[in-house]
């Protein structure tokens, strides 16, 4: 559909069945008042919550989308429309607060000002510390009428229970590899497998990683992680190689290589970057598949740490890593 005036947002184009159900709901009268859109990183939810806003908000929307012409839809893609209520970490802060979750609340109770929808979105919702968390308990049971809590989670786990019980909770699986990479290479053209599998399989995680500083150190990344399980360098002397990027964004990425292995080892599956194909196979062959393992369950507790907000020395925690994957165990080597 070709749109004028406001540049609203749409969904990927593999969330289409996804956003028509929600607009069927929606016809019917059966739109939850708080919804729990999860699944993978990069796979385009908060595209679909601002594009069910924005349509929820849009004065005349056309086959499923906002127009862009009329005031709602001006003022939502402005971020000016008082219907609508964002709501994500303040600036140099990892979680969202007790203090904005009340901001949210009177905004739940108050009346919709252009007697329509008034519409939430919380992203990421795992953000929501504890306290923030409890205080959005009871306005996500009694919301008011015509409100939609729109919750946008990566790691569902990290929310309370009592949250997600609440919610209908949507999880949207990974795009198919074939519509992800025609999708990409009309962004980003010929890099557009190798990007696909560092993001495995997510398109717009794919897209951010074309400015991330470790995938034009991939190769090199990776190559440490094989002379270490090769025993052609010690994990003190790999630890700063990788310490050089933040161990987040790492933790994702080693853990991808780590499964691929797997993947791999028990599916025949090849990696889909040329460019580390053979480092794979090296490392797969230093390492045995039960200890692939064991590293990756490592890495990804790591990941679920930092997402919860812990701070530990980057070196000390890529030693850990590694040592797991050297079959030395972390915990047991510290005693």
């Amino acid at each position: 559909m070709a749109v004028t005036g406001a540049k609203v947002q749409v969904p990927c184009p593999w969330h289409g069945d996804a956003m028509a159900k929600l607009l069927d709901q929606h016809a019917q009268g059966r739109l939850p008042h708080a919804l729990l859109l999860t699944g993978a990183k990069g796979i385009g939810k908060l595209r679909l919550a601002e594009s069910l806003a924005q349509t929820l908000l849009c004065d005349k929307p056309s086959a499923g989308l906002p127009c862009g012409q009329c005031q709602g839809c001006q003022l939502s893609t402005a971020g000016t429309h008082p219907d609508l209520h964002r709501l994500s970490p303040e600036e140099k802060s990892k979680t969202i607060k007790i203090d904005q979750v009340r901001k949210l609340v009177g905004f739940a109770t108050r009346t919709a000002q252009y007697s329509g929808y008034r519409v939430a979105i919380i992203y990421p919702a795992e953000a929501l510390n504890r306290n923030a968390q409890n205080a959005l308990l009871k306005t996500l049971e009694e919301p008011g009428a015509q409100t939609l809590l729109l919750l946008v989670s990566d790691q569902p786990t990290l929310l309370l229970p009592t949250i997600r019980s609440r919610c209908q909770q949507r999880t949207l699986p990974l795009p198919g590899q074939e519509e992800a990479l025609q999708w990409l290479q009309s962004q980003v053209g010929e890099s557009a497998a190798s990007l696909l599998d560092a993001a495995q399989g997510a398109p717009l995680q794919a897209l951010a990683l074309e400015q991330a500083d470790w995938f034009a150190d991939r190769a090199r990344l990776l190559d440490t992680l094989v002379s270490v399980a090769e025993g052609r360098q010690s994990v003190a002397q790999a630890s700063p190689v990788l310490a050089k990027h933040d161990p987040t964004e790492m933790a994702g990425v080693i853990y991808g290589w780590l499964s691929r292995c797997l993947n791999q080892r028990f599916s025949g599956q090849q990696s889909a970057d040329a460019s580390l194909a053979p480092l794979l196979d090296r490392l797969n062959k230093a390492v045995p598949p039960a200890r692939l393992l064991r590293a990756a369950q490592r890495v990804l507790e790591g990941r679920r740490a930092l997402l919860s907000g812990a701070n530990p020395n980057k070196e000390l925690l890529y030693e850990q890593w590694l040592l797991v994957l050297v079959g030395v165990d972390a915990a047991a080597a510290a005693h």
